[in-house]
Formats: C-alpha cells, structure tokens, sequence
C-alpha cells in the first residue's frame, strides 16, 4: 500500500494548495488529483449536490489505487466529510478540522475570523469545529463568493483583487481578530493580498499546511507513508484541460504540466 497514491479532490485548483505542501513535505508520494471544473463553484450547490458529487470524484480516484483520500476543499468537506468516511473503507481527511485546531492554538484574544464559501459559511462549519473544542472563543465569518473566480483566473494580486478583498475583509478587520482561517483551499493564492489589507499582526491560517501535516501523521500512524524513490503526479479535470492548465501551471510552477480531461458517470 506504500507505494499507491494519494486521492486529492476538489471543485478547482484551489486543492493545489493543498498539493503544493504535501510535495515538500512528503515528496516521495504519488498523487492523483481531481478538478471538477465544470461543477464548479460548489459553494452555491445544496448539500446533497455536493455529497453526491465527492462521492462519484473518490469512486474515480479509487479505481487509480488510491490509499488515502484528501478532500481539498472546505465546502466539500464541511458537506460530504462524515458521509465518505461513512461510504468508504481507505482513510479520508478534510481541512476543516487541522485548520481549527491550528487557529485555537495561535489565538490569543480569543477572537477568531473565518473567510470561506457561502455554503461552509451558511453551514456553520468552522464555527460549530472551533465551538466543540474552545467554546469560549469568539467566531466572526464572511463568505467570499468572488475569491474562486478570481483564483482560477490567476488574478492573485491583481488591483481589482484587492478592491474586491477589502470589502469581504472590513467587517472581520472591525472585529479585531488576531487570527484568520482561510476557509476555502483558493484562498492560499490571496495570502499576500488578504495580509496587505488585515491588520498588523493578525494571523492567517492555511488549511493547506495543517492539511498536510495531518496527512503526514495519518500516514505514519496507518504504517503506509512511502518512502522510496520520487513521486509520480497525474492531473484530472471535467472542465477544459487547456483553460485549466494555464493556471497550474502558474500554481505548481510547472510549464510541463498536463491535465487531463476526464468525464464522470452517473
């Protein structure tokens, strides 16, 4: 089983995030990445749109031998999280959960920001994750809905970026949190925008690093953490590979990137 890959899925190429840490942290991987493009924003979809969605993406992944499975993205996770865990036998791991732990632990008024999807928002994730383990914590959110557009454009820093940000990140900035949890894995690529515009001192949580340090203990502790010889990566999505891959490549800076496009059955 060492030597199977890791199951990365996501509604983009905010999963990348995700990716990018688990390559320096744990290069000798394989990994198999899925981008459902065509469905995207999964933020705007019910639940059971997206339960039914990541359900079909780690049937795919399965049939490419994956021995672990990351769902890369807050709103699938905060959907579909207990009901794949429920559904399938390989081990499955969100980014809700290491990135509260990692906030409770940097905070120190007591104040945490949340900045994510309309549905993880609506849905109250974060906040009933962080209620559960620290119910004296204080949680402030605000959904985002432009930030994955702007994203899987390769907009990270561009003028209209910032103007946009500065708008979904006032009311967190009037409620003095020292800690904010990029809840959406797109929003990695808008750290430097997102902490040009906070207040000094406040500090971002990126679920792609608590990610993939969790990944790296849940590996070791299931005694199938490969390490031998450099790992192989392949590259999936509904949309349109070449629109797709543009961007990528900007993300993995990588100008040999290849996706491939892929279409599911019902």
């Amino acid at each position: 089983m060492r030597e199977q890959p890791v199951g990365f899925l996501d509604s983009g190429l905010g999963g990348l995030s995700v990716v990018k840490e688990v390559r320096k942290l744990l290069p000798r991987e394989n990994i198999e990445y899925f981008a459902d493009n065509l469905r995207q924003p999964y933020g705007e979809k019910n639940q059971s749109e997206l339960i039914s969605y990541t359900l079909q993406i780690i049937r795919f992944l399965l049939k490419k031998r994956i021995k672990i499975c990351v769902i890369a993205c807050n709103t699938a996770t905060a959907a579909s999280l207990k009901k794949a865990r429920v559904h399938f036998s390989i081990p499955i791991i969100g980014v809700i959960q290491p990135a509260v732990q990692d906030a409770i632990k940097k905070t120190k008024n007591k104040r945490i920001g949340v900045i994510a999807t309309e549905f993880t928002t609506k849905n109250q994730a974060y906040l009933k994750e962080i209620k559960r383990i620290a119910p004296e914590i204080k949680v402030f959110s605000n959904f985002c809905p432009e930030f994955v557009s702007i994203v899987e454009a390769g907009k990270f820093t561009a003028p209209e970026t910032y103007e946009v940000a500065r708008e979904y990140l006032k009311p967190l900035r009037e409620a003095q949190i020292d800690t904010l949890i990029l809840g959406c894995t797109h929003y990695s690529f808008l750290k430097k925008v997102i902490s040009d515009i906070m207040s000094p001192g406040v500090i971002l949580i990126d679920p792609a690093v608590s990610t993939s340090l969790t990944l790296k203990e849940v590996l070791i502790q299931k005694g199938i953490l490969k390490e031998e010889s450099k790992g192989e990566e392949n590259y999936y999505t509904t949309g349109s590979p070449k629109k797709v891959g543009k961007t990528a490549k900007i993300i993995l800076n990588n100008d040999f990137f290849q996706i491939k496009k892929v279409r599911l059955c019902d």
